[in-house]
């Protein structure tokens, strides 16, 4: 049993998610699943680890689309400052119903940093993706 103090059914959301990313062609990372395409961004890039990360929705208490743009840009910048590599993407936990969070896919952000920014922005978890390129969820609370 996981030791977190994340809801079971918000947790489930996040595990069953599909996590978009704005690559050309675009792709999804799931939680548990090997991604090809990823795996062969890493290869193209010589980067072996990556992060999915918003700013979206603190705590998973949904704000208004004006202030979640305004955080999503401060987290912009913030990997813009660490001179990281990253590609516009958005999580959607239910496809049909639920708009989804604008995301980053940031390239060569290490474990420590990619759990940081998550924090510092109010996130429940963050995914990350070691070189196996296979994405885990990253509890943060």
């Amino acid at each position: 049993m996981i030791d977190t103090s994340i809801h079971k059914a918000l947790l489930e959301s996040y595990e069953s998610a599909k996590y978009h990313v704005d690559a050309s062609p675009s792709f999804v990372l799931k939680i548990g699943q090997y991604s090809p395409e990823l795996k062969s961004m890493y290869d193209a890039s010589h980067k072996k680890k990556a992060a999915f990360i918003t700013a979206y929705n603190p705590g998973s208490m949904e704000l208004s689309n004006e202030e979640n743009k305004e955080r999503n840009q401060r987290l912009e910048e913030k990997i813009q400052a660490l001179h990281l590599d990253y590609i516009h993407g958005e999580g959607k936990c239910d496809e049909d119903e639920w708009s989804g969070e604008e995301s980053f896919l940031v390239f060569g952000i290490s474990q420590k940093e990619a759990i940081q920014l998550g924090k510092e922005f109010g996130q429940n978890a963050i995914v990350w993706i070691p070189e196996n390129s296979i994405p885990e969820l990253l509890l943060l609370k």
